[in-house]
């Protein structure tokens, strides 16, 4: 099931909601289904994945698992945890705090600890080394809140991770998890020039080009305001400044580059709804699939099936037609 979710993507990104969403399980099966298809995988990470305990919550986590023949590109001082026997390909240029990030090839099975760019640029620079050498297609292991991973400029497609770490309140998460999910989901706004500054509002008769809103609020009450364009971050600070025009945003689609540049919480989303404006986005991206998790670090735990059934319920509510997968049955997915 998961092989069949990820057809045509050749660059994979498992994303979590929080940690401990179970993202080394959910990469782990990955790994397993490409290599039994035959693929040569190359696997990165962003942050740092693969130790058997949590370095900040201290729990235990599974270990990153790699067959002979996988190209792994992880920081210098982790080498000598990964379990395997190795050749190093290369040395990448791009620097951690945890060393200079190489690019080895696996020749023996093994665990593997992984790190990597924490920066978008120089995590394609990366992606493009693996592929350089022979992989067939790329996995990359999300750090916590490292949502910009699932950039389109960086992968075709993601896997989103949820889990009961996330809230002791199971309505919490599955709404946050739709929520997120639904980001996915947004229509493309076309817009082909280069953006020159922050902001762009699309206007009937062209349109206003600017750094700060101070020239789009008074048009937006009295003018044909299609769309404002944002380059850059979403964030509640921008959603904060243009609520006060209330309905005069009604029709009006707001859109930034990508899902992974709307980082507006919930609630400043939903408030701009109320307001009448629209989503957009000018790349789309395309989400595989939703893993469940109902197992907590904290030891929250939640139904296995009312969690998975309420997930599956909020993004059918959307009308967001993207499988859900629980972690507990994904080495069978």
């Amino acid at each position: 099931m998961l092989y069949g979710l990820i057809h045509g993507a050749r660059t994979l990104s498992v994303i979590g909601m929080c940690k401990n969403a179970g993202k080394t399980t959910v990469l782990n099966a990955l790994v397993s289904c490409c290599c039994t298809h035959g693929e040569v995988l190359g696997l990165t990470s962003i942050g740092r994945d693969g130790e058997t305990r949590d370095v900040v919550t201290g729990t235990g986590k599974p270990a990153v698992f790699v067959p002979a023949g996988t190209i792994v590109a992880t920081a210098a001082a982790l080498l000598p945890e990964c379990e395997i026997s190795r050749k190093i390909l290369c040395t990448t240029g791009v620097h951690t705090p945890l060393g200079e990030v190489v690019i080895i090839r696996a020749m023996s099975d093994g665990d593997v600890q992984i790190a990597g760019a924490s920066m978008t640029d120089q995590a394609a620079h990366v992606r493009d080394g693996l592929f350089d050498f022979g992989a067939d297609r790329v996995l990359i292991d999300g750090a916590l809140s490292r949502k910009s991973l699932a950039m389109p400029l960086l992968c075709d497609a993601a896997i989103l991770c949820t889990g009961a770490s996330y809230s002791p309140d199971m309505r919490a998460t599955v709404e946050d998890a739709v929520h997120a999910a639904s980001r996915f989901t947004l229509p493309v706004y076309a817009w082909h020039d280069e953006l020159s500054h922050r902001y762009t509002a699309v206007t009937g008769g062209g349109g206003i080009v600017t750094d700060t809103f101070d020239p789009i609020i008074p048009v937006l009450k009295r003018s044909d305001v299609s769309a404002i364009i944002i380059k850059g971050g979403f964030t509640d600070g921008i959603a904060a400044e243009l609520a006060p025009v209330g309905r005069a945003l009604s029709g009006v689609a707001l859109v930034c580059a990508d899902p992974s540049r709307l980082l507006l919480s919930r609630t400043s989303y939903d408030r701009l709804l109320r307001c009448g404006a629209t989503f957009m986005v000018q790349k789309s991206m395309r989400l595989a699939a939703v893993t469940v998790n109902p197992f907590s670090a904290s030891g929250n735990h939640y139904d296995k099936s009312a969690f998975e059934d309420a997930v599956k319920h909020g993004l059918s509510a959307l009308d967001i037609r993207i499988p859900t997968i629980n972690i507990m049955d994904v080495k069978h997915a």
